[in-house]
């Protein structure tokens, strides 16, 4: 009976130890741009239309909106065909004129996540 009791604990033990020390693969949208903030956001149409957003307080707010949204970390870095996901307007973010982010492939400061629904979403709505 102690014997099982011990083990029954051990094994508790251990399950809590190994669920504690997993990698949170889970990134908020907040934590993966907080060194490098956003200062423009391109967006481009079906039509091939440009439109710049670079009032700081539009992003800011925008950002708002998405910033504690969670990415997974994709698996799968290869470089991806835009024309596969391509449904009429990207949108890609600057930080001085530099790119860190394209919505569309969910690519963020050079690094693939996982699809986001809620974050799609978002984006369809800077794209109208």
């Amino acid at each position: 009976m102690m014997k099982s009791l011990l083990l029954y604990i051990t094994l508790l033990v251990l399950t809590a130890c190994l669920i504690s020390c997993q990698k949170d693969d889970e990134e908020s949208f907040k934590s993966i741009y907080l060194n490098k903030g956003i200062d423009k956001i391109v967006i481009k149409d079906k039509n091939i239309n440009f439109r710049e957003i670079t009032d700081i307080e539009r992003i800011n707010k925008w950002t708002a909106n998405v910033d504690e949204l969670r990415f997974i970390r994709d698996e799968n870095q290869e470089e991806r065909d835009f024309l596969l996901i391509y449904d009429g307007c990207s949108v890609k973010a600057f930080h001085q004129n530099e790119e860190i982010g394209d919505f569309k492939l969910s690519k963020f400061n050079g690094v693939y996540y996982k699809r986001n629904a809620e974050f799609d979403k978002q984006v369809e709505l800077l794209c109208k």
